[in-house]
């Protein structure tokens, strides 16, 4: 499961829902501001009595700190509609201070405003601890012209507003797994207001209306003048594919990005480009990366892919070149590649594929697919490789991609290296890699001994590549951590030691 966050605006709010809203943020802002005054004045008792045995702090344990007569005092700021998320609100907000402060004893402690919030510019998101048809907020559907609306509990019942009916054909129904039984005319402390949103939006709410379940908590937000819902969904993964190919996506010149499909031996099987056509189907720049991302995941689906992709955050790829005064850059600039990368990251698990892996790509646009060379004479013109090797050419767009396409093959059948000098012990042998640093008396054999300590590693490594850390994981060549050290101990033992290269 992946727990994702959607951003939905509130579609042109009449003027009396705009005053509620109004109202609404200005009431939990001063109840929050109250609140966190108080935290201030008790802060070193509640940092004492709510932590927990193992010196961590919870949500939770921290919202108890509000006893009864605190949470009847902010009674009077109007807050009943979202008291108990209020609460959870300053539990996190102490909870994130108090996990800051082990690391800096000088962590200032949250602000806050004595003042009426009225006046303010900025409003802190009015937080929504759960998704629920009679409280908090809900939505409803209208399955006729596939429209969406928001039900959000704004008001106490001392401000509840009565709603008269309105002679419209429109037929609503909430977004639940049980459907409420619909009441007539009566004070509501709640508003219903319109939804809009991008197609990626839609493809989630779609999946909401059949599984419920997956909504999860929300914020509501204003933006000058605009409201949007900052909706978590927890989105179901699609069944486990297991790959069967890889396919290479990279930058190119005449192309927004490029694509080869290999099989696991290396064999090229298809390739193709993403082109402009793509790019024009949206204006909007986040619309069209997650217009290419859908299409992407669609080829990888097709041919069971693993999707290997250009690492671009620390070194580039070399692809602009410079002829005759011009200088010839990608279509897709770094940031909006690694902004590509980012949905991919998520999108790809949800289809039931392996998480993508991130490799180097300084080479990828100058080494020979067919030789291996590799030198920036190789790049004849922007558009042209031709080998000054073997004399093989290659389309630079196409090359990229299928370079990146066997990059995880030819680091499979790379050799362990491992560093060997004499001491006056012995024989060290060391990679850092698989965390080995061993001696090995010049009166034993060093093959057993390597064998005996990598079996010895092994038992304590406990890697788990849905939930490794890359903090805590090495990782090789610009490899993200699904191949580091449990990958590189498994080739030794498939090998039997032999893919092993002395440096």
């Amino acid at each position: 499961m992946g727990l994702r966050t959607i951003h939905l605006k509130l579609h042109n709010p009449s003027t009396v829902k705009r005053d509620i809203i109004n109202a609404a943020f200005i009431n939990y802002n001063n109840a929050f501001n109250y609140l966190l005054k108080n935290a201030y004045e008790n802060i070193a008792s509640i940092e004492r009595d709510y932590q927990s045995p193992r010196g961590t702090y919870s949500s939770l344990t921290l919202s108890k700190w509000i006893d009864r007569g605190l949470s009847d005092d902010i009674n009077k700021f109007d807050i009943q509609p979202f008291k108990d998320s209020l609460k959870l609100d300053i539990g996190m907000v102490l909870a994130s201070y108090f996990v800051q402060k082990k690391t800096n004893p000088n962590m200032p402690f949250p602000s806050f405003k004595a003042d009426d919030a009225a006046g303010q510019l900025k409003f802190r998101p009015i937080y929504f601890c759960r998704y629920d048809v009679k409280r908090c907020f809900c939505f409803l559907y209208d399955a006729a012209n596939n429209k969406y609306f928001a039900k959000i509990f704004l008001m106490n019942s001392k401000n509840a507003k009565v709603r008269f009916n309105n002679t419209f054909n429109r037929e609503l129904q909430y977004i639940s797994k049980k459907q409420p039984e619909v009441k007539g005319l009566k004070k509501e402390t709640f508003i219903i207001v319109p939804l809009s949103f991008g197609k990626w939006q839609e493809g989630m709410l779609r999946q909401a209306v059949d599984k419920p379940e997956i909504l999860r908590t929300s914020r509501l937000i204003m933006k000058g003048n605009e409201y949007f819902i900052s909706l978590s969904i927890d989105l179901p993964e699609d069944e486990k594919i297991k790959p069967a190919t890889y396919l290479g996506i990279s930058r190119g010149i005449k192309n927004a990005l490029n694509y080869t499909v290999a099989d696991m031996d290396g064999e090229i099987i298809d390739s193709g480009a993403i082109g402009l056509e793509e790019l024009s189907l949206s204006k909007d720049l986040k619309t069209n990366n997650c217009i290419l991302a859908n299409k992407i995941a669609e080829i990888a689906i097709n041919n069971k892919s693993v999707v290997v992709l250009q690492n671009l955050v620390e070194k580039g790829d070399k692809l602009s070149w410079n002829e005759d005064g011009i200088n010839y850059k990608p279509i897709f600039g770094c940031k909006r590649y690694n902004d590509l990368v980012r949905i991919l990251e998520y999108k790809i698990p949800q289809r039931g594929l392996p998480a993508p892996v991130k490799v180097s790509s300084v080479d990828i646009f100058s080494r020979c697919r067919l030789c291996g060379s590799n030198t920036k004479k190789n790049r004849f013109s922007k558009n042209m490789f031709i080998c000054t090797t073997c004399g093989a050419s290659y389309d630079i767009d196409g090359l990229g991609s299928s370079n990146l396409a066997v990059k995880l093959i030819k680091y499979q059948r790379t050799p362990l290296k491992i560093k060997a000098r004499k001491t006056e012990k012995g024989m060290l042998l060391q990679n850092e890699l698989i965390g080995l640093n061993l001696i090995v008396p010049f009166n034993e054999n060093p093959f057993d001994k390597l064998m005996a300590e990598v079996k010895r590693i092994s038992e304590g490594v406990c890697y788990d590549a849905d939930k490794a850390d890359s903090k805590d994981v090495s990782s090789i060549n610009g490899l993200n951590s699904i191949y580091t050290a449990n990958t590189m101990i498994n080739k030794l033992v498939k090998h039997n030691f032999t893919n092993i290269e002395i440096i």
